[in-house]
């Protein structure tokens, strides 16, 4: 077939095998040119920023109220500890838990008899620690219940635990009671002024 063409259209075909070559290389291997930029959904894009608007403007109308609400609880709380025991060792803390049970069951009259008191432990429980002291008494039943209730109008933060009761008299009605007593203060030096840390 090639010998029926003339020189001068072989010569053509010769110079386009090379052409179409280099086209098929080029358009095959070759990476595209970049096309135009994508378009960008600019409604969803908006609805976006206005939910950020909403939760933003939500989060700032809860700040007031969270405010006031941080501000009643760091009052309630330095109420709290205004009834804690303030002492530089424990030793000390132990000794003013003492005076204060001997003062409330003196207020009781001849209603309420101390047989003894022990000194406990302290017990740290995160930034305050308890003082534990264990109380044995006899005591009316009228007694008894005015010293429990006096306990808690104190204006020391005061408790009790491990109450145990029993007869010594029944003709007199006293019973024998003991029980755990117990008075707040902090454990950490540097949380308030004249503090103790344990150990």
């Amino acid at each position: 077939m090639i010998e029926n063409l003339s020189d001068r259209e072989r010569k053509l075909l010769f110079a386009l095998i090379p052409a179409l070559v280099i086209t098929a290389f080029v358009y095959f291997w070759t990476e595209p040119a970049a096309g135009a930029p994508p378009v960008v959904d600019t409604a969803a894009a908006i609805e976006v920023a206005k939910l950020r608007l909403d939760r933003a403007r939500a989060t700032s109308a809860l700040l007031p109220s969270r405010q006031d609400t941080r501000k009643l609880l760091e009052s309630s709380l330095a109420a709290s500890e205004k009834r804690f025991i303030v002492a530089e060792t424990p030793a000390q803390a132990q000794a003013q838990l003492n005076q204060i049970f001997r003062r409330i069951a003196r207020a009781q009259g001849t209603t309420v008899e101390i047989r003894g008191m022990d000194i406990g432990s302290i017990q740290p429980v995160n930034a305050y620690a308890e003082i534990l002291m264990n109380v044995n008494f006899d005591c009316q039943i009228e007694g008894l219940v005015n010293l429990l209730t006096d306990l808690s109008a104190q204006p020391e933060a005061l408790g009790w635990r491990d109450l145990r009761i029993g007869a010594t008299d029944t003709k007199q009605k006293r019973l024998s009671v003991s029980f755990t007593f117990i008075g707040l203060t902090f454990a950490k030096p540097a949380s308030k002024p004249n503090p103790w840390s344990r150990g």
